[in-house]
């Protein structure tokens, strides 16, 4: 289950940014994770998504991954995020909830198919460029992200 009731846009200054509502206080570092560090990125989403597949499989050598208000490890027992305010706090997370609240939040993000499919195709386009063995890499989560039947994930570009 998702960390969140829902995520919106607020207006401020002249500026578009993600809000996170969490169900309750534990669930903040979670949220600054997504709406600080992936922030608007629907490619970046995938991404952490990705890592929360690599420790769904056991993987316990997966680089940290830090932004600009979070350090988040990824282990198989689950995903702990420490916010970097003045006085950090690390929270721990089970990894079905980061799992859930990532595919709620790439939901959020891109609401289209057209947006889901671009945010897929510069994830796709990272991942060759990391690893340039593989040519035509597919998303772990592909079978359950939310994509319309009918829809083809994304086509890769040639290099």
């Amino acid at each position: 289950m998702s960390g969140f009731e829902e995520f919106y846009w607020d207006d401020f200054q002249g500026g578009r940014f993600p809000i996170a509502r969490p169900r309750d206080e534990r669930f903040l570092n979670l949220g600054l994770l997504l709406t600080s560090d992936i922030q608007r990125h629907g490619a970046e989403a995938l991404e952490v998504l990705q890592l929360v597949e690599l420790a769904r499989e056991g993987k316990d050598d997966i680089p940290e991954w830090g932004g600009n208000a979070t350090f988040t490890c990824f282990r198989p027992d689950g995903v702990e995020i420490t916010d970097l305010s003045l006085d950090p706090r690390t929270q721990h997370y089970s990894l079905d909830e980061v799992h859930d609240s990532l595919i709620q939040y790439w939901d959020f993000l891109c609401p289209t198919i057209e947006e889901r499919r671009r945010s897929l195709q510069e994830w796709a386009e990272f991942y060759t460029r990391e690893h340039p063995e593989v040519t035509d890499p597919l998303h772990p989560c592909m079978a359950h992200l939310p994509l319309a039947t009918s829809a083809l994930p994304y086509t890769p570009r040639p290099r």
